[in-house]
């Protein structure tokens, strides 16, 4: 962690976008997070005791402050009380560590930047998705229940993780040759001020359970992201839009 948190500062400077970083384009860009049903609850349709393995998950994401040593909202920070090199992207704020490469991806239908990726070496990434979320806790619950719909129930694993509920999954990915492959993935869902946090690893850090190696560099780069929310009214549970900043 580079820095923690003070209680009130909205100052900000404008740092430049570094040469590592790059758009791309993604016909999945939407992720199967855009979803502005986010907000109706949970399923009705659950039985009992997936309830109550929900309401249990639930209370482990309140049960303490899982961001005392970041990610940060931009109104706990002071970027001008040190020197580091950070990359601003309207939404997010990100300090990439060396090496790391950063890939901005373009919804092609909108044009619209909903996440990153920070690929760190050539086998270990992770996806980072900010959310709008009403200003009552508890939208991390229904972010996950999301997810964890989205595939079959036996690949589903909620543990936790470092950020509160950790939802450890299996996905099918086609690659660029049309090959499905199926691919583990660990994602971690931080509630701050109004937005959710949702950071995927894959690759190696979706491996590295015991956040020895790889994800633990990972966990790192996701503590250090600031979060620049907003005033304007958002539908729960939509990305908020990334802006590449050009170099200056």
């Amino acid at each position: 962690m580079l820095f923690s948190r003070k209680k009130n500062s909205k100052d900000l400077e404008e740092e430049v976008l570094t040469d590592d970083t790059e758009a791309v384009e993604d016909d999945d860009a939407s992720d199967d997070l855009d979803d502005p049903d986010l907000d109706e609850g949970n399923d009705p349709d659950l039985d009992p005791e997936e309830e109550v393995e929900l309401d249990q998950w639930a209370a482990l994401d309140l049960s303490r402050d899982w961001r005392e040593d970041g990610p940060f909202d931009i109104s706990e920070v002071d970027l001008k009380a040190d020197e580091v090199k950070r990359i601003d992207l309207g939404a997010v704020i990100i300090t990439p560590e060396q090496g790391m490469r950063i890939k901005l991806v373009v919804d092609p239908t909108t044009g619209e930047v909903p996440f990153l990726i920070a690929e760190n070496g050539p086998a270990s990434s992770v996806q980072i998705t900010a959310l709008a979320a009403p200003a009552l806790p508890g939208f991390c619950a229904e972010v996950r229940e999301r997810l964890v719909s989205t595939v079959e129930d036996e690949t589903v694993e909620l543990v936790e993780g470092p950020f509160g509920t950790e939802i450890r999954r299996v996905l099918v990915v086609t690659d660029d040759k049309g090959r499905e492959t199926m691919t583990p993935v660990r994602d971690w869902l931080v509630a701050g001020p109004r937005w959710v946090l949702n950071a995927r690893l894959a690759g190696k850090a979706a491996l590295d359970l015991d956040q020895s190696g790889a994800a633990a560099q990972l966990e790192e780069f996701v503590r250090n992201i600031i979060v620049r929310r907003g005033d304007e009214a958002m539908v729960p549970g939509l990305p908020l839009p990334l802006t590449p900043v050009e170099e200056k």
